[in-house]
């Protein structure tokens, strides 16, 4: 249903399958490097040889791990049948960690893996590399990602992920660092289907070699609310596009028991989200603002504009909910003065939209699509419309001049970088570059294992949470938000709680709601983390409304949760 925003990669499959999207070709990456047995002629030795290690989940039949079998020097060759082939099977994050026994001088790690579409192996989609002196205080060394989509298959199919100090250079070592000085080694890699791994190297020489910088363990956190998030703490997703019986659309009654929590007779007691992102999925034409094969087009982009500016329409109805509740509960927090914060959205403009509109009045309509125009061309345009979209949406705002509402910063509504070779990143750094230019901040929410999600500094992002994607899975562990939350928290990223309107009436999913509140607690993202929520369309405003106990406890439940007064 378009009413749920989560959009699948398998969309993008689809794409470059039908030949809409163009086929990438496999970046260059590191070869396999032939060092597992030893010296590499230039005084390093692989130091990870024969050492133990541990694993935080059991490799899976019928590519089990015998012992040892992850250090033990074997290279395995392309053939996934080979029995140097370690095998991980979907489920969480997999965490090795590796006792060279001393500290020693590490100028190289490596971790080879297999990628062949046809029978569901793949890279991983993220793999951090660590160091630690003690096993239990950690350092970041790198965040990479794959060479290519794991839909494409590449030969030879073998890619090693890799961390070189001379390259990637050593965290506190400036510029003459040559190596990190100590003991343990942690790789940790998403799964999706199945993983296969079959070597972990780790170069370098024996003790303490001049240039080697003793590395201090950083603290991971999540991101924390304040001016890198709009002062936002708790953030809303309301969706305001076309929805069928008036769901996309907010009246000022809708509106209040979001921004207050409010008793069984409706009236506010007290403020809830401290911050609104309004954003769309589809035009009444059916067209999609985010990535999808039908994507939408200029008169979609000015309809939902006209929407969401219109006299007592999205923004006009939010500006009067604010007023109202000030008027009944003082400003939020005491901030004498301040307006309440507000996101919206930018459109994303689709790959396979040939027509989109003539944005720049130069007798061309504006064509996204790379394999017909090229992808320089294609970039051109996209760029051309979100810069139409931005300079658009920031002169009806200022028209407007709401006496109730700040804009906090821009959304962007795709949540990975897509993989498709159409210069997507150079999309999102342009698009960013314009945000800050006008002095508004960039926020994201990309879904899990989202096609470089950890990159989001890079891209230019500013406040960022990531979706654990447990909720809308029947067979997704609960296991899933741990894991969500440890990427979250080594980026530095916040998270998003996830649910909709069927913890309404659904008691099992209900308690998948409460997973996530009582996540919170257990895995440190309860206070001083920044978060989003995905809430359906109108979930808490039917649970704020609902006589049966159960399902107003949810709604109450929530306003605890955000005032840190709720109990696991």
């Amino acid at each position: 249903m378009m009413r749920f925003r989560r959009i699948g990669s398998y969309l993008l499959s689809a794409l470059l399958m039908t030949g809409i999207l163009p086929p990438v070709a496999a970046q260059a990456g590191s070869s396999h490097p032939q060092l597992a047995t030893g010296n590499n002629g230039g005084g390093e030795t692989n130091l990870a040889l024969g050492k133990p290690y541990t694993v935080s989940e059991a490799a899976n039949d019928p590519h089990p791990d015998t012992g040892g079998g992850m250090t033990d020097g074997v290279l395995a060759s392309d053939d996934p049948a080979d029995e140097a082939w370690t095998g991980f099977y979907k489920g969480s994050s997999r965490v090795i960690t590796i006792d060279l026994g001393k500290e020693q001088s590490i100028t190289s790690i490596h971790a080879n893996f297999l990628q062949i579409p046809s029978a569901s192996i793949q890279y991983p989609n993220a793999l951090s590399f660590y160091t630690s002196k003690d096993g239990k205080n950690w350092t970041a060394l790198k965040h990479a990602g794959p060479p290519v989509a794991f839909w494409i298959g590449v030969k030879p199919p073998q890619y090693t992920f890799e961390w070189d100090a001379a390259k990637d250079g050593v965290p506190g070592g400036g510029d003459k660092s040559s190596a990190a000085f100590s003991r343990y080694v942690k790789v940790r890699f998403t799964t999706k289907d199945w993983v296969l791994l079959d070597e972990i190297q780790v170069m370098g020489q024996d003790g303490n070699t001049k240039g080697a910088t003793v590395l201090n363990a950083k603290k991971e956190q999540y991101m924390q609310p304040g001016a890198q998030t709009g002062g936002i703490s708790n953030l809303a997703l309301l969706y305001n596009g076309s929805y069928q019986n008036g769901l996309g659309d907010w009246t000022t009654e809708k509106l209040i028991p979001y921004l207050a929590h409010v008793n069984p007779n409706g009236t506010p007691s007290d403020w809830l989200f401290d911050g609104i992102l309004y954003l769309g999925l589809s035009s009444p034409a059916g067209r999609a603002f985010s990535m999808s094969v039908n994507g939408s087009n200029w008169d979609d982009w000015k309809w939902y504009l006209d929407k969401t500016f219109a006299s007592d329409g999205d923004l006009d109805a939010l500006n009067t909910a604010v007023g109202e509740v000030v008027t009944k509960l003082g400003k939020p927090d005491g901030k004498n003065g301040s307006k309440y914060p507000v996101v919206l959205m930018i459109p994303y403009p689709a790959e396979p939209q040939t027509d989109f509109g003539d944005v720049d009045s130069d007798g061309i309509s504006e064509n996204f699509n790379a394999v017909q125009v090229g992808a320089d061309a294609s970039l051109a345009s996209k760029k051309k419309a979100v810069d139409w979209y931005i300079e658009q949406l920031i002169q009806r705002w200022n028209a407007k001049g709401y006496n109730n509402l700040k804009l906090a910063g821009l959304y962007w509504l795709n949540e990975e970088v897509a993989p498709d070779g159409t210069m997507d990143a150079e999309l999102i750094q342009h698009t960013a570059d314009v945000v800050h230019d006008n002095d508004l901040l960039f926020y994201w929410i990309p879904h899990l294992r989202g096609y470089q999600f950890f990159t989001w500094e890079k891209l230019g992002f500013d406040a960022v949470t990531y979706q654990p994607n447990y909720f809308f899975q029947a067979d997704s562990p609960a296991d899933r938000i741990r894991d969500t939350a440890d990427w979250a928290k080594s980026l530095g990223m916040g998270m998003e709680m996830e649910f909709d309107e069927r913890i309404l009436t659904d008691a099992a999913l209900r308690q998948k709601y409460y997973n996530y509140l009582n996540g919170a607690a257990e895995f440190g993202y309860a206070k001083d983390a920044f978060k989003a929520y995905y809430q359906g369309n109108d979930t808490l405003l039917q649970a704020a409304r609902s006589d049966v106990p159960a399902v107003r406890a949810s709604y109450d439940d929530m306003y605890r949760f955000i005032k840190g007064k709720y109990k696991p």
